[in-house]
């Protein structure tokens, strides 16, 4: 019997590998030129083509999707309530080659993931995902109130643009992201003539966004009016912000800071507001540039809080390379005009940190406090404590 056995185990065993070595693997490719209806597509599957009519596209739940030269241009329609590409569960988007995912309705993002869910973007190809009025690029809905979930960017390169009040990457206006991730690709976030909305963070009023976290990539974030590059909006509130790697350029609007929060309310103008937060800022490594325009107009620190009673969390600068302008009456480092921040500490485990200040005169501290700051914790620089008005300012340890 055992002589017999063997020929018959290398026979089978035979076959089986003829088999495998034949298969081949196929992937679906979906013509968008082709769809007369709504689609959702599901894992595995590759999205190719020009979308040829008003058709919801959606991701099934845990579905990794490869989008390659695929065109969602939305039309922006009150008959078609949804964003370019909707994510009904976690979600896993692939680039190859180039893609246009633009939103339809005026307030809907060109990407949505739905609230607890993250959506991940990796991938060599190219990415340019817009609103077609008011929405995120990336992220939440403009004042529908339909918050969104969690965005992760690995790899590709990709340009976010939204519309009025809303985030590019982030949250719209008067709704809610959780947190934003970016570990890698180049990534450029521009609010497309966006009246108070981040690069990176919230939107207009009454927004929020969880932890902005960036360890790698090349990232650039501009700002509307009255809101942050990165962090948080006019009235609005973003976690804590992360920095441990990557080369990261920030501008902040008027009133804004470049990283941190953005504008806040006189209360003498207004007898309702929400101030303008933003949490803890950490920077541990990477080459990070927030300069603001200093041209008179932009009054908030470089990095840290907004103008008029804006809020931000400590700030602590452990490694890496960075050069930060506060704007008129704002610091480079710590608060804008009427506004607080909390601790600020930078140890000797940085390259360099390069701060500077527009205001001339020692009520402006070009590390610390803008002109007449509410509130500034502890300042400490290589272990020596207290405010710096010097500027510019080079610590090298």
């Amino acid at each position: 019997m055992k002589k017999l056995l063997y020929p018959f185990a290398a026979i089978v065993f035979a076959m089986l590998s003829a088999l495998s070595c034949s298969e081949e693997i196929t992937v679906k490719v979906v013509d968008l030129a082709k769809l007369t209806a709504d689609y959702e597509a599901k894992d595995g599957e590759t999205l190719s083509g020009i979308l040829g009519g008003n058709y919801k596209i959606t991701i099934a739940d845990g579905a990794i999707v490869t989008l390659k030269n695929a065109v969602i241009y939305g039309e922006n329609n009150e008959a078609y309530k949804w964003a370019g590409i909707t994510a009904t569960g976690d979600a896993t988007i692939v680039l190859e080659a180039s893609n246009i995912v633009r939103g339809f309705h005026e307030n809907y993002p060109g990407i949505f993931v739905p609230e607890g869910k993250t959506l991940r973007i990796k991938g060599s190809g190219k990415l340019e995902a817009g609103s077609s009025g008011r929405g995120a690029g990336i992220g939440g809905a403009n004042y529908e109130q339909i918050n969104c979930g969690n965005i992760e960017i690995l790899e590709g390169t990709i340009r976010a643009v939204s519309g009025m009040n809303s985030a590019a990457i982030g949250a719209g206006g008067l709704s809610e992201c959780g947190s934003i991730t970016i570990s890698g690709g180049f990534v450029t976030a521009v609010p497309y003539n966006s009246d108070s909305a981040a690069g990176i963070g919230t939107g207009h009023k009454r927004s929020r966004c969880g932890d902005i976290t960036i360890s790698g990539g090349n990232v650039v974030a501009e700002a509307g009016d009255l809101a942050a590059g990165i962090g948080s909006s006019y009235e609005s509130i973003c976690g804590n912000i992360t920095i441990s790697g990557g080369t990261v350029t920030a501008h902040g609007g008027t009133n804004a800071a470049c990283i941190g929060s953005g504008a806040g309310c006189d209360k003498k103008l207004e007898t309702s507001f929400d101030p303008s937060v933003c949490g803890n800022i950490t920077i541990s490594g990477g080459t990070v540039t927030a300069a603001a325009a200093g041209d008179g107009n932009t009054f908030a620190a470089g990095i840290g809080s907004g103008n008029d009673n804006a809020v931000c969390g400590n700030i602590l600068i452990s490694g890496g390379t960075v050069y930060t302008k506060g704007g008129s009456d704002a610091a480079g480092i710590g608060t804008s005009e009427q506004s607080s921040v909390g601790d600020i500490t930078i140890t000797d485990g940085v390259t360099k940190v390069t701060a500077e200040k527009t205001s001339v005169g020692e009520d402006t501290h070009c590390i610390g406090g803008g002109t007449d700051y509410k509130r500034i914790g502890k300042v400490t620089i290589g272990g020596k404590e207290g405010p710096v008005i010097e500027s510019p300012f080079v610590y090298q340890p």
